[in-house]
């Protein structure tokens, strides 16, 4: 249930991907409370697919350290067809990664996990609401 103060305009439709299966629980329970329609995804593939397919999301968060596709390339891909999808990065592993090339591959945000309650609704503040045009 949506915590009582909630800003409304964190009903937002939400993709968390990320390939551990617990982390995608745990962030799907802190976006609901939120007033978040979530949807997960345990692999970038399948989210790629279900974009293609005309799945439309007013934020996208994605975990970096991935198999087969990672959360760089995936930017990468969104990013080339749909600009104005909001992306950003979660990831345990930041500092695996050149920051530069982090910087440009197109995400709006990079957050080291675990992320905070006010990191959290800050990118949700930030997010896009879906529009009609989307």
């Amino acid at each position: 249930m949506p915590e009582k103060n909630t800003i409304q305009m964190f009903q937002h439709k939400v993709l968390v991907i990320d390939n551990q299966r617990s982390h995608l629980k745990r962030m799907k329970s802190r976006l609901a409370k939120y007033g978040c329609h979530v949807i997960t995804s345990d692999s970038a593939e399948e989210a790629v697919e279900m974009i293609q397919w005309g799945e439309r999301f007013s934020l996208i968060i994605t975990d970096l350290k991935m198999p087969w596709l990672d959360g760089i390339q995936f930017c990468k891909r969104v990013k080339a067809s749909y600009p104005e999808f909001w992306v950003v990065a979660l990831s345990g592993h930041i500092d695996a990664f050149d920051r530069d090339e982090l910087e440009e591959s197109g995400f709006d945000g990079i957050y080291e996990k675990p992320v905070t309650d006010a990191v959290l609704k800050q990118i949700l503040k930030n997010a896009r609401p879906l529009s009609a045009d989307l």
